[in-house]
């Protein structure tokens, strides 16, 4: 069976995104077998078989749960006609075919605002505040070095100067990701 891999920069607020993006992989004939972590620290790995070429909707759903509670879970989105592919980064990848589709609340796994919400405020409690707690707990460090407490010397600098790129770039993405979920909140609160 002929495989593709594909790395891609996602987040996780870009779940809708990537959802569109893996339907639109399988109507080139590639259908999702694995999503994993790559090499690359900022790329997800897709990995795809070669398939015939159709329609199909793809969804996330974010649900970490207890393992005892996981076959339940499966087995209701089976029931929904929804066939589980594979789970990363507590999000479970899910597909359904066109045809299979009989009206259009089925396109999606979450069709009321309620549920959608639910599935976001997992998100910024499980994923979002802890990132949150840890870069408010590195950023007590970097000051100490620039108060003068320390005496200079080239080490320490370059430390420092990484301790700070990293902590820029951090806050950048956190941030990113916060606006994506609250715009996406917003625009499911207005519903």
């Amino acid at each position: 069976m002929e495989k593709k891999v594909v790395y891609r920069i996602c987040t996780i607020a870009d779940y809708d995104r990537e959802a569109l993006y893996l339907g639109e992989m399988h109507a080139q004939g590639w259908k999702l077998k694995e999503v994993s972590y790559s090499n690359l620290v900022v790329a997800v790995k897709y990995t795809f078989e070669k398939c015939q070429p159709d329609q199909v909707v793809y969804q996330l759903d974010f649900y970490p749960m207890k393992k005892s509670d996981r076959a339940s879970y499966l087995q209701l989105f089976k029931d929904c006609g929804w066939e589980h592919i594979t789970d990363f980064n507590g999000f479970s990848y899910f597909r359904k075919a066109h045809s299979e589709i009989e009206s259009d609340t089925e396109f999606e796994i979450y069709n009321d605002a309620t549920g959608k919400l639910a599935m976001i405020k997992r998100i910024l409690i499980m994923r979002m505040l802890p990132i949150l707690l840890l870069f408010l707990a590195l950023l007590p460090v970097f000051p100490k070095f620039v108060s003068g407490g320390i005496s200079f010397s080239w080490g320490m600098f370059l430390i420092a100067s990484i301790q700070c790129t990293l902590l820029i770039v951090y806050a950048i993405q956190i941030s990113y990701i916060c606006w994506r979920l609250f715009q996406k909140w917003k625009e499911l609160s207005d519903k």
